[in-house]
């Protein structure tokens, strides 16, 4: 991440361009080449989560799975499950299953390590 971390991404939609500030958003899911924003409602935004995640604070947000990424805040417990995964409960009464290879920055992320 080069600078400051963004504070907010502009998702664009056909006839306008919605500002989600970063702080309030609770995940983040890739699909494809675009990203779906959890916040107030969800938002489809065109970049992939490899490069949203490049611009946004590493203190705030851990990628859990090649597909999703949590806010820390939005993390209100985590399961330990088989093979290295955990289960992650969130905020929003979502749970998401983090992927074996991403366990250690999960550890790192909550300080569990």
């Amino acid at each position: 991440m080069a600078g400051n971390p963004a504070t907010r991404i502009a998702v664009r939609s056909v006839n306008r361009i919605v500002i989600v500030p970063v702080a309030a958003i609770l995940r983040l899911d890739a699909e494809d080449n675009y990203v779906r924003l959890w916040a107030d409602r969800t938002y489809l935004h065109k970049e992939t989560l490899t490069a949203l995640m490049a611009r946004l604070d590493p203190a705030s947000f851990v990628r859990v799975h090649r597909s999703h990424a949590m806010a820390l805040s939005a993390v209100r417990e985590l399961t330990p499950l088989a093979h290295g995964e955990f289960a992650l409960a969130l905020a929003d009464g979502a749970t998401v299953t983090s992927g074996r290879s991403y366990r250690a920055d999960v550890l790192r992320a909550f300080e569990l390590g």
